[in-house]
């Protein structure tokens, strides 16, 4: 079964449970090889996977994330910003150096999330569901230690994919007026009125789903957000242990 590109993005949701039905190895190698195809910064490809099939390891990431359901259902993918792999094709010290800076850092960060994306659009043309598990850096110098990555390798995201146990509703997003501006910046007091119909449906959203309904608003919801980034502060710190931005001083 397949389905068209904006009928797959306007259904997305994330799953979270997910039945004992295995995924296949070679439903698997679709996905990623056909998510291989999205965009790449300077067609460098600098990202790897990693699927984590250790049951122990696999409980130590459901530790992690926070979801015990990582350690159990379904395959795992840890996705990873990988210069390692550049850094050992490169023919001169410049060219390593350059691969380890901002530039080189940020564009095996994107290549990461951009593979990520497509793997969740194709897994879902498939039938299947999946959840981005960017919890999975809540300690990120355990998942390096975990998976032993060298040097240039951090990982992004988790991916866990496989046959939904549910169907979660969909959730609202914000209106065009509050993301598409024309030809300069547009502050938010200028376009108030869209964000208070989001609340509004935000907040209804929460009130009506299936699970775990509450009492939610978009402004709750930011701060409430926040709270990851203090386990997250010496993400910088490991990253230049992992050798990447050494152009930045202590």
């Amino acid at each position: 079964m397949t389905n068209s590109v904006t009928d797959i993005l306007e259904a997305h949701r994330t799953h979270r449970n997910f039945t004992d039905q295995p995924v296949s190895d070679d439903t698997l190698a679709k996905i990623i090889s056909t998510a291989q195809h999205a965009p790449t910064s300077q067609y460098l490809q600098a990202y790897s996977l990693i699927e984590v099939t250790d049951p122990t390891t696999r409980a130590a990431l459901g530790k992690i994330t926070t979801r015990a359901t990582v350690g159990t259902k379904g395959r795992l993918l840890v996705v990873l910003a990988d210069q390692h792999r550049n850094a050992k094709l490169a023919a001169t010290p410049d060219a390593k150096r350059a691969l380890t800076e901002l530039d080189r850092f940020m564009g095996s960060v994107e290549d990461a999330t951009l593979m990520t994306e497509a793997m969740v659009m194709v897994t879902e043309s498939l039938g299947l569901g999946s959840v981005v598990l960017g919890s999975i850096n809540n300690d990120t110098q355990a998942v390096i230690d975990l998976l032993q990555l060298p040097a240039l390798t951090l990982p992004v995201f988790g991916v866990q994919i496989g046959y939904p146990a549910s169907q979660p509703e969909t959730k609202p997003r914000l209106g065009l007026d509050a993301l598409l501006f024309k030809d300069h910046y547009a502050e938010p007091e200028t376009y108030q009125a869209e964000l208070d119909k989001f609340d509004a449906q935000l907040h209804a959203y929460y009130q009506q789903r299936g699970s775990n309904a509450r009492d939610e608003h978009l402004a709750d919801m930011t701060r409430e957000a926040l709270g990851t980034a203090a386990k997250r502060r010496d993400f910088l710190k490991i990253a230049r242990r992992a050798g990447f931005l050494p152009e930045i001083e202590d």
